[in-house]
């Protein structure tokens, strides 16, 4: 067995052994809803990170050469920044518009849950939150989505989808999306992001995460950086979600980014970068690199 393939091993077994074992241990007493289930949520996030160090220094051996540890091509930075974002309001528009939710100027369900979580702070005016909302998830707030985000996309884009290279970029990030979404299977069952259709939501994550993870990916490789994938997860985990709050009564199912409408929006931009060829080829595949990356030592393929 070659090193790769044995640090590939490595990195699954203890990615999802890891993770699986402390949310069904741990987190399956934990309310879905709750502070402290979050809390947990973000720090399992960086499992993946942490299985790729173990992983690079200690079975392959193969340092960081590969890992994206770089600015990269600065245009993608603008793409990850505000294309997850835009993909939210097409699916917000898409959803009002087939009758999955319905508008809320009022914002109803976020003030509610500022109220719950701050029930001595001095409410601000609506105008004043709709105008905060808007531009503190375009502006400040893409930096702690983004730092969030990192413990991810360092394991996944900046490790698996390295490793898978050979299959070409598109199979390459479709599989690392769909790994990265069964990764998430547990945590579906115990109420995340699903928490009304939660058997139905397995299958609409590893959906948005293989799609999601196709943009993600085609953001690491063409940037030749891990830190571009990482603004573009923080970006969907943020300005893409963004919509949301003036919505309510949303189907689960359907409704936003996450559902079959955002779903579907994301499938023709997936198709539109197969269509460019900016994720058709092997070369595809290693181009984003290409000026940067020193080859990997030879002894991690013997």
């Amino acid at each position: 067995m070659t090193r790769t393939r044995a640090g590939l091993i490595t990195f699954l077994l203890l990615t999802f052994g890891l993770t699986w074992a402390i949310e069904l241990l741990y987190l399956r007493r934990v309310s879905a809803g709750s502070h402290t289930f979050a809390i947990a949520v973000g720090v399992l996030t960086f499992i993946p990170a942490l299985s790729a160090v173990f992983v690079r220094v200690c079975v392959e051996r193969s340092g960081f050469r590969d890992a994206g540890l770089r600015w990269g091509r600065g245009r993608y930075y603008l793409w990850a920044w505000f294309l997850p974002a835009a993909l939210g309001w097409v699916a917000m528009a898409l959803t009002l518009v087939f009758r999955q939710a319905q508008y809320d100027p009022y914002l109803a369900e976020l003030m509610w849950r500022m109220q719950i979580t701050f029930p001595r702070m001095r409410m601000p005016r609506l105008e004043e939150v709709r105008l905060g909302l808007l531009i503190s998830s375009l502006t400040y707030m893409i930096v702690p989505n983004t730092i969030a985000a990192f413990g991810e996309e360092f394991g996944w884009r900046g490790y698996l989808l390295m490793r898978l290279r050979p299959l070409g970029a598109l199979p390459a990030a479709a599989a690392t999306g769909a790994i990265w979404g069964i990764w998430y299977a547990p945590l579906v069952l115990l109420g995340y992001a699903y928490p009304q259709h939660r058997m139905v939501g397995l299958p609409l994550m590893v959906g948005f995460c293989t799609l999601s993870g196709v943009i993600l990916g085609w953001l690491r490789l063409a940037s030749g950086s891990v830190l571009a994938a990482a603004v573009g997860r923080g970006s969907f985990k943020g300005p893409a979600q963004t919509p949301l709050a003036f919505t309510t009564g949303r189907n689960e199912i359907t409704a936003g980014l996450p559902g079959i409408i955002g779903q579907a929006v994301m499938l023709l931009v997936v198709v539109g970068l197969w269509r460019l060829g900016a994720v058709r080829s092997q070369q595809t595949a290693a181009s984003g690199e290409g000026d940067a990356r020193e080859p990997l030592p030879q002894q991690v393929e013997q």
